[in-house]
């Protein structure tokens, strides 16, 4: 192999998934024994239904569609960067699905027993291998739209950009800011100190901070930047640029070089619009623009049936979760909006002032939300004075009986656990939740142990989160504490999995539809395993699932193992769940936490079976080390 075409394979799996996380030395090995094929447009790399395996195809250059070639469904999209030919490797048999050059390709190879031996040696790197079978089995019956998957996840924003992006010094004025704008004909400049942005300001901060106010055009542009710009790598993908714009409701994100930080252009909702996957971002738009509960209602089953889009398109399960979570904020976000201005009109000068808080539990409060969802709410404001405390818990009471009312008409639940805001004793100044919690914290009773395993879910979704930050200061004052983790532990270890001694699975009757209850059967004992370990340890700075069982995984705690164990199959647990919801949302039926698993192909049922056994194990181990017989 040439020495230049050498380097720039090294290179090249130096930066791409999962070649990155091995060693200089890991790498070097493989490049030693590494084979170039080159492949015209249309050719047959390998074909559907060979047994024999010689190597893993590393594509460095051209474009590789994977597809079943009895029905013509396309499986997956490789380009630059990318890997295919491990499912034969590691599985053996028949290959599912043929590989076909779509343009001039050129692959590295990888032998099969170098690749073997790595497996055998690595166990991160045999770890995303396992993963990425595992989603293939998941997604094997599934009509997925790889061509939009490759432009999310392998379009990288550097290729997006269109433009340079219009500059300004950081001494530059307003004046000359807003001159810049009209020149090239944009709404918004990059502020940049030696080529590095610091600052992004609009034609809307000129209007509304300078114009509007009559103030002066001649003052520093820096005046209008208020923090430092969201900026992404060149090198990352389309996919993380749309979740960005969603969390941070912008339209705009600055791209730079992700070695020097010097700026290389501004990506904007427009250029994104041109790639495929930028409905979430559409949908956030549209509901921010929403003006009625019931317009909202309508988005809501609306973006349901959108998100089912990305999933697709190829979206992991845990990225696709936190868009379904954030999409499921910010349309309660706007409905508590609509709520207390309609509410604040309604009284005028009636209407009481103070700092108050939408407190989130259970999935939402957790970053878990799916398509069915529950109330699981609270509300919180500041200790009013003596004189005002009828008053502002009047009006705190109509305020969350009247967005309680409204989530319901946007189709959430009443809530599953007993608490939401519409309930006085979850509508309480911060003093009154403050001693709530002391009391849930010490666990003297069954109900106790329940409100304080939601109480550890806890997530401020709309108002001020010093109040927010308040209640997590009184739960930091009771950990660690192993007699409330040894209850919580309790909790997610009661019962067997659903999986016979025949190794069946166990279905059962819920509301006139047979199935398996995915979601109190399996996901809910490894939320609340995860909750006991992490609780166990002090951990709050999240109370996402997937992180909780990271840190514990990441530290030396007995149960580290475990907790590192379970992130595969809580990964299959929740990718069979948001599936069967977005399915039934896609031809318009409510979503349940059901699924039918002799709906399920024989790998995907093999695959569950072994995700419940994975669990099992983990309950054991979880039961033996907090000593619960």
């Amino acid at each position: 192999m040439a020495s230049s075409l050498f380097t720039r394979i090294a290179d090249l799996l130096a930066e791409s998934e999962p070649f990155d996380i091995l060693t200089d030395d890991e790498r070097s090995g493989l490049l030693q024994k590494m084979t170039l094929e080159l492949y015209a447009p249309g050719e047959v790399i390998l074909q559907q239904g060979d047994d024999i395996h010689r190597a893993l195809y590393v594509v460095e250059s051209g474009l590789v569609r994977l597809t079943a070639a009895e029905t013509g469904k396309t499986i997956d999209m490789a380009g630059e960067g990318s890997q295919f030919g491990s499912y034969g490797l590691i599985q053996g048999g028949a290959l599912p699905y043929e590989a076909r050059a779509v343009e001039q390709t050129s692959c590295a190879l990888i032998a099969a027993d170098s690749f073997g031996a790595l497996l055998d040696r690595n166990e991160a790197f045999k770890a995303y291998f396992d993963a990425d079978i595992k989603r293939y089995v998941r997604t094997a019956d599934d009509d997925i739209d790889a061509s939009g998957a490759f432009l999310l996840f392998d379009t990288t924003l550097g290729s997006v950009l269109r433009a340079a992006a219009p500059t300004v010094g950081t001494s530059a004025t307003v004046r000359e800011a807003a001159q810049t704008m009209s020149e090239v004909e944009v709404d918004a400049v990059v502020v940049v100190q030696d080529e590095v942005p610091v600052g992004v300001v609009t034609e809307g901060d000129l209007v509304e901070r300078v114009l509007a106010t009559g103030g002066d055009t001649g003052q520093p542009v820096m005046a209008l930047v208020d923090r430092p710009p969201i900026a992404l790598g060149a090198d990352e993908s389309l996919f993380t640029a749309v979740r960005t714009m969603m969390r941070h409701r912008i339209r705009k994100v600055v791209v730079v070089d992700p070695e020097s930080g010097r700026l290389r252009g501004l990506l904007t909702a427009e250029d994104v619009s041109h790639y495929r996957g930028l409905d979430p971002v559409a949908t956030t738009e549209r509901l921010e623009r929403a003006q009625s509960v019931e317009e909202l209602a309508a988005l809501r089953a609306d973006s349901n049936r959108r998100l089912y889009r990305l999933y697709h398109q190829g979206v992991h399960s845990e990225e696709l979760l936190d868009v379904v979570t954030e999409v499921d904020d910010q349309l309660k976000q706007q409905v508590l909006r609509t709520v207390e201005r309609d509410l604040r009109e309604e009284l005028g000068a009636d209407a009481y002032d103070g700092p108050w808080a939408w407190l989130a539990f259970g999935a939402a409060g957790r970053r878990e939300s799916v398509l069915r969802a529950w109330q699981d709410n609270g509300l919180v404001y500041a200790d009013p004075a003596s004189g005002d405390a009828e008053r502002a818990a009047t009006y705190y009471g109509t305020l969350a009986t009247r967005a309680v009312a409204a989530l319901k008409t946007c189709g959430y639940g009443d809530p599953e656990n007993g608490i939401d805001a519409s309930a006085e004793p979850f509508r309480q100044p911060l003093a009154a939740w403050q001693a709530a919690y002391e009391t849930w914290s010490a666990g003297v009773d069954g109900e106790s142990t329940a409100r304080a395993a939601l109480c550890f879910d806890l997530r401020v979704l709309w108002g001020d989160d010093d109040l927010g930050e308040a209640l997590r200061g009184t739960i930091r004052g009771h950990l660690p504490n192993e007699r409330l983790a040894r209850l919580l532990a309790r909790q997610g270890t009661r019962g067997d999995m659903p999986l016979s001694t025949f190794g069946r699975i166990e279905v059962e009757e819920v509301g006139g539809r047979t199935g398996l209850d995915l979601r109190e059967r399996t996901l809910l004992p490894v939320v609340r395993m995860a909750r006991a370990m992490a609780l166990d340890m002090g951990y709050l700075d999240t109370t996402n699932t997937f992180d909780r069982l990271r840190h514990v995984a990441a530290s030396d705690h007995p149960l580290a193992p475990t907790a590192g164990g379970l992130v595969p199959p809580f990964t299959t647990l929740v990718d069979l769940h948001l599936r069967g919801q977005m399915q039934a949302a896609e031809i318009g039926e409510r979503p349940t936490d059901l699924i039918d698993p002799d709906a399920l192909n024989k790998s995907q049922q093999n695959l569950l079976k072994e995700t419940l056994k994975e669990v099992q194990q983990a309950r054991s181990n979880v039961r033996s080390h907090y000593g619960l017989g």
